[in-house]
């Protein structure tokens, strides 16, 4: 039997569809009530997240996103260049001054020939819940805690060498400091998961991620800039280091 959770998101987008043609009607808009659309695409030449590898080959990651005051529903997606990746994932958020509470749909395997399984014993999907603060302008530290709470994230049982039925809870905790031009982060997991060493490896704490970026903004014509960027990730627990370029449109 399938769970419901897929109609969550499609019943939020039909909520905000409703109040979209509402506030459309002159007059009735205001700032805190407009609603707009968000797309943009990013374009990497690899894929690392949260210090592990998703994919080595250059990807594209289009967002498609719904906003209204601090409401945000969309849909985030990445795939290369040679169509052996592909990742799909909606997500809910919502923004009340410095902090941001909100839960993401990830499914970045497809080994099940059903998308819409939220079945927790045959799902793709991995629902994570995350909550960050978002810096201010006098402390420009940000710091995002993101636990995996239902679907595919599944302890790693050391005695069959596989996955058990019981959920991981996999934690990744990211903590980062905006400069004036550049930017840092550091990340780590209270303990074994999906993170760092991968499942099964290593247990307890473990620093995962260390980052720096800086972006260029590149002038295309008077209108369009072209942001530009580079980033150095090391793994100090899977003793792995990447650089990734990133331009956003």
């Amino acid at each position: 039997m399938k769970t419901k959770l897929f109609y969550i998101p499609a019943m939020l987008l039909i909520y905000c569809g409703s109040a979209f043609s509402q506030d459309s009607t002159p007059g009735t808009q205001t700032s805190e009530s407009k609603i707009t659309f968000k797309v943009t695409t990013d374009v990497v030449s690899t894929y690392i997240w949260r210090g592990t590898i998703a994919s080595q080959n250059p990807n594209i990651q289009p967002t498609l996103a719904i906003v209204a005051g601090g409401f945000e529903l969309g849909v985030w997606g990445s795939t290369d260049f040679h169509a052996s990746y592909k990742e799909v994932d909606p997500y809910v958020a919502y923004t009340i001054k410095s902090f941001k509470i909100g839960i993401t749909d990830y499914d970045w395997t497809f080994s099940n020939p059903s998308y819409f399984d939220y079945k927790n014993t045959t799902t793709d999907h991995i629902l994570e819940a995350n909550l960050s603060f978002l810096g201010t302008e006098k402390i420009p530290l940000s710091i995002a805690v993101n636990t995996m709470i239902y679907g595919a994230d599944k302890k790693w049982d050391k005695n069959s060498e596989g996955f058990s039925t019981k959920q991981n809870y996999s934690t990744y905790i990211e903590f980062g400091w905006a400069f004036k031009s550049f930017s840092a982060l550091m990340g780590v997991t209270p303990a074994n998961g999906y993170y760092g060493a991968g499942y099964g490896k290593i247990d307890g704490f473990a620093v995962c991620n260390l980052g720096l970026s800086s972006v260029r903004n590149i002038k295309i014509s008077p209108d369009f800039v072209l942001p530009l960027k580079g980033s150095i990730f090391v793994n100090p627990q899977a003793e792995s280091i990447h650089f990734v370029i990133g331009i956003t449109l």
